[in-house]
């Protein structure tokens, strides 16, 4: 895809904004290295699938799940880098 960037990781961290609009997940290559982590900024429009690309709810997800990710190229340059997330797949 031209308009997305894909990663894979497993999530470290979900939280949520204080209206639960937005959640934010936490996921890295290496748990053990912050370098390697990236945040993906979910709203009500991104489409989460499980393994079998049927559709599920961001509480599903848990610590410890492998996902990847369909997401914007534009991203924060703070670290970890934060982007709008399109599509997460449960692996």
């Amino acid at each position: 895809m031209k308009c997305c960037a894909f990663r894979m990781g497993t999530v470290t961290e979900i939280r949520y904004d204080m209206q639960h609009r937005l959640t934010f997940i936490t996921f890295a290559t290496d748990v053990s290295n912050i370098y390697t982590s990236f945040i993906l900024i979910v709203s009500d429009t991104t489409l989460v699938m499980d393994e079998f690309y049927n559709e599920i709810s961001i509480d599903d997800l848990q610590v410890g799940d492998l996902i990847g990710s369909y997401h914007s190229p534009i991203m924060t340059m703070s670290i970890p880098p934060q982007s709008q997330a399109f599509i997460i797949e449960l692996k």
